[in-house]
């Protein structure tokens, strides 16, 4: 089964080898509502002040200093809009919003990057955040519509896992039983399986 981390090194890789200019992983946290960590390695022929926004992103991310975020990200999706960049400030203005209970607005910050990033890595992790904000939201039937796309294989287990707790709030018992199952079945498998394990036994199931 392979962790968090080692499906964003897979990422990071992908990335790499698709020429992009940035290589960036993001860890997403429980329940899909959890922190971020990113890793930023720039070419060298990257525009230096793109650069240097970016990391002062980061930093006010760490910090927790929204209104930072707020600026350096408005910065590079005016400035760099058309780069990866762009993509990296909308997913951390997402961040920023979700930690202030801003959901509507984290919302349209992953439907941004939905549309730019399409069907990529990122587009389709996108997708994941923006159905576990939807899922916070108690919009359950769109959250489900969210995920119903051709995810990758690598994102089997974390999609299925994420529509049966979408199916669980939603006192769907079944369904959600159904979709942890599958979960369980996924190569690679589900990031925590014990955790997987307990939610089906919460909804008072061994299997």
């Amino acid at each position: 089964m392979e962790t968090e981390e080692e499906q964003v090194e897979k990422l990071k890789a992908w990335l790499k080898e698709n020429g992009l200019s940035i290589i960036a992983g993001i860890v997403i946290g429980v329940g899909g509502l959890g922190g971020y960590r990113y890793w930023d390695h720039v070419q060298k022929t990257t525009a230096e002040q793109a650069s240097s926004l970016f990391t002062q992103m980061i930093e006010a991310l760490d910090a927790s200093n929204s209104d930072d975020v707020q600026q350096h990200a408005r910065a590079l999706i005016d400035e760099y809009s058309t780069t990866e960049y762009a993509v990296m400030a909308h997913f951390a203005m997402a961040k920023s919003y979700l930690s202030n209970r801003e959901y509507e607005k984290a919302e349209e910050s992953l439907r941004q990057v939905v549309g730019s990033a399409g069907q990529e890595p990122l587009g389709y992790l996108a997708r994941t955040r923006l159905a576990a904000v939807q899922m916070q939201r108690e919009l359950y039937d769109q959250a489900i519509m969210t995920l119903q796309i051709d995810f990758p294989g690598s994102f089997a287990a974390r999609v299925d896992e994420l529509r049966g707790d979408i199916y669980s709030r939603q006192g769907n018992s079944a369904a959600a039983i159904q979709a942890y199952r599958k979960a369980q079945q996924g190569t690679p498998g589900p990031a925590n399986i014990e955790f997987l394990q307990q939610k089906l036994e919460d909804l008072g199931t061994t299997g």
